[in-house]
């Protein structure tokens, strides 16, 4: 017989959730491989934290107890994108720009994890160096990385939601600008 811990039910929950978003083909052997049980728990956390967004990296450091994730992913790159038309086309500047603002805030929300000992940053400026990125650092006394996966899950549907707005509003922009272009 088997205990019913919610680690289990954690697991179920979290097993639905990458179903319902289409990420099971990317675990490694899917649900198959898995067990009803807390290590496998573990394994699908960690799993589920490299397949959300395309490119994930995690650099931990032994000596002091801290990690770092790093996630990359073309729909963070379309967000900046579309940023940066909607910013040109509407005279803003990044920080004028609510598309930024609530993104700020999914992404906010999606790292309010009830643990402590970790820090979340993005680069999503046109000003940083590099690829547009989210960083997750961690120390040691983490405990929340079970309800990582659930919080990148929710950052990328924000993702995700914001693109389509842009590219609505860049559409309307389009329209508008050849209306007044008539009209002169």
């Amino acid at each position: 017989m088997i205990e019913l811990y919610s680690d289990i039910f954690a697991m179920l929950r979290l097993a639905k959730r990458l179903h319902d978003k289409s990420l099971v083909d990317k675990l490694p052997g899917g649900f198959r491989s898995l067990t009803l049980d807390v290590d496998y728990y573990i394994e699908l956390v960690y799993n589920a934290i490299d397949i959300v967004f395309e490119n994930t990296c995690e650099d931990y450091n032994e000596e002091n107890g801290e990690g770092v994730y790093v996630f990359c992913d073309p729909v963070i790159d379309s967000f900046c994108q579309l940023c940066l038309q909607y910013e040109q086309r509407s005279h803003l500047t990044e920080e004028e720009n609510p598309y930024r603002k609530e993104m700020e805030a999914v992404i906010c929300s999606g790292f309010g994890l009830c643990g402590y000992n970790y820090y979340c940053d993005w680069r999503l400026s046109a000003n940083d160096r590099g690829r547009r990125r989210l960083l997750f650092f961690y120390g040691e006394e983490f405990c929340g990385l079970d309800e990582l996966p659930e919080g990148l899950i929710e950052i990328r549907d924000g993702f995700q939601r914001l693109n389509l707005e842009l590219e609505k509003a860049l559409s309307g922009l389009t329209k508008q600008s050849a209306t007044e272009k008539e009209a002169a």
